[in-house]
């Protein structure tokens, strides 16, 4: 079968596959926007509020975009495939894409804009593996998605606003909060004002959920961290102290807490799995999360014709990330002169200037969501990193100190990143290991290859090569 031909196929549809599908819809360019999940929006939109009498539509731009997410809607020039799942990207824009309605499928774009988003990451602690604990994302999808509680009563821990957006949605269905309890210290809520220009509402609705839960009477504590949890027969215990800003324990600071479920995060990587099948040039950054996708200011990758938005190109938020996917689908369009230079050069301005502020918002959260090397050392021998494959911490640093300093080595050593999950669990916490304990300049993520996601080999064997 011929493969299906689109000017644009956007891979993800979150805050920047939807706000670049927006711009490009609205100039009629044949587009073809990609999501995995059965309702478009992403984490951060999927389950807000919709229109008014609106089945399944969701509608965060201005009433710009009344998207359902249902394979084969059409509106105009752009189509929408949803749920779908990239297999891989093969030269000349060639994209392998599997749904369960048609099967397996070859799509050709002429450009494409990788919107893959981003995962959760997890400070691991002895007992973390435990069916209790999860994460606050998972917490938060139920709550938004289903109007379900996790549990009557939970304990959240982490760093970041959205441990407070939780422990708040958790009492507004008349749940009860064990601990909140955060991992920076209070300081760093008031340093955060401080790289928020041009977001004063962000930090209005920081001061309105504080306040929310100063009048429950919900008290965080700051600088805490669970270093264990274990079963207490119907409940879970967890086993807190108090880290310093070195990451060293303090001292006689332990503490217990028994509740139903704990709920963690400790920040976000870049889903670069695609974009690094594709070839594009990956950099690693502690002050951006991690690996992320290096773009220029027309946020086209080291590719050309394949562009990069959202949290890919530098953890930092849905506000980057929208204006990241405006500028991708504008350059797009004055690229294929379908914009002229001057209007191109006044809709992007303002654009990177904006950019610019959300990305020092990023650089705050990401160095407090960053672990300090000595915070590695406190961590428990058989702590597991690799849940697929069961490898502990403690197996990981005696083959670092032999000298296996890289990811590819230490994957051959221990088969660490072989399991289902494909490294997408472990790897971010081995690339952290790394920083943490070795000086080594040749930093790669491990390796990546199509079919990026799981497949039946059955419908793999259906599959006609692609030269």
């Amino acid at each position: 079968m011929p493969a299906e031909k689109y000017d644009v196929a956007i891979i993800g549809g979150g805050p920047a596959g939807m706000s670049a599908a927006s711009i490009l819809a609205e100039h009629s360019v044949k587009t073809l926007l990609i999501d995995e999940n059965g309702r478009l929006g992403g984490q951060l939109w999927r389950g807000s509020a919709k229109p008014a009498g609106v089945s399944r539509f969701i509608n965060p731009l201005n009433n710009k975009i009344n998207l359902p997410a249902t394979t084969g809607y059409r509106n105009g020039s752009l189509l929408v495939h949803s749920p779908a799942c990239v297999l891989g990207v093969f030269p000349e824009n060639n994209i392998l894409l599997s749904s369960k309605e048609e099967g397996i499928k070859e799509i050709k774009a002429q450009n494409i804009i990788f919107a893959t988003g981003a995962r959760e990451k997890v400070r691991p602690f002895e007992g973390w593996t435990l069916p209790e604990v999860m994460t606050v994302g998972a917490a938060q999808i139920l709550l938004k998605n289903h109007q379900v509680l996790a549990a009557s009563e939970i304990l959240v821990n982490g760093t970041g606003p959205l441990i407070y957006l939780l422990a708040g949605n958790i009492l507004s269905r008349n749940g009860r909060i064990s601990a909140l309890l955060d991992r920076s210290a209070f300081t760093s809520l008031l340093a955060a004002t401080r790289v928020m220009g041009g977001q004063l509402s962000k930090l209005g609705q920081g001061c309105s959920s504080l306040g929310y839960l100063l009048k429950n009477r919900v008290l965080p504590k700051y600088r805490r961290q669970i270093i264990k949890a274990e079963n207490k027969g119907d409940l879970i215990e967890a086993t807190t102290v108090e880290i310093s800003s070195d990451g060293t324990i303090v001292s006689g600071s332990s503490q217990q807490y028994k509740t139903q479920i704990i709920a963690v995060t400790n920040g976000f990587v870049g889903n670069i799995e695609l974009p690094q099948v594709a070839g594009c040039e990956l950099e690693y950054s502690s002050a951006k999360g991690g690996w992320f996708v290096t773009v220029d200011s027309s946020m086209e990758t080291s590719v050309n014709t394949i562009f990069a938005a959202g949290e890919i190109t530098g953890i930092a938020g849905g506000d980057k990330a929208v204006v990241e996917g405006r500028l991708a689908a504008l350059s797009i369009l004055h690229q294929s002169e379908r914009m002229s230079k001057r209007d191109f050069d006044n809709k992007q301005k303002p654009l990177l200037v904006k950019r610019n502020q959300y990305q020092r918002f990023g650089t705050y959260l990401n160095h407090q969501w960053a672990i300090p090397s000595r915070e590695w050392d406190t961590i428990d021998d058989d702590t597991i990193i690799c849940r697929c494959e069961d490898i502990t911490i403690g197996k990981l640093r005696s083959w670092i100190k032999t000298g296996f300093t890289s990811s590819s080595v230490l994957k051959r050593a221990t088969r660490c990143s072989m399991g289902n999950c494909q490294g997408r669990t472990c790897g971010p916490l081995i690339y952290d290991i790394l920083a943490a304990y070795t000086s080594a300049t040749n930093k790669r993520p491990f390796s990546v290859r199509m079919p990026v996601k799981p497949i039946l080999l059955g419908d793999l064997a259906q599959v006609e090569v692609i030269q």
